[in-house]
């Protein structure tokens, strides 16, 4: 009788830890997703950050390269001899 009483105990007991196993990977794999989605949530908005705050003038005004004092192009000219 108590042989019977624990293979009947085996029988129901091993479906449903198998059951229980297969949902622990079925979330442990959601899991996984999520958290990579919101990896790359989390890269996009670092990027945009990154974008938005990045140093680059936003008109010809604010470009320092812009802001210089422009020198004069001097080619040397040949110069005329003295006039007579």
């Amino acid at each position: 009788m108590g042989w019977i009483a624990a293979c009947v105990l085996v029988a129901l007991l091993l479906p449903m830890l198998g059951m229980l196993y297969l949902d622990i990977l079925e979330t442990k794999h959601e899991t996984n997703r999520a958290l990579q989605k919101l990896e790359k949530i989390e890269q996009r908005i670092e990027r945009k950050e990154r974008e938005k705050n990045r140093n680059e003038p936003d008109a010809i005004g604010d470009n320092p390269v812009f802001d210089r004092v422009r020198r004069p192009l001097s080619l040397p000219l040949p110069r005329p001899k003295k006039l007579e």
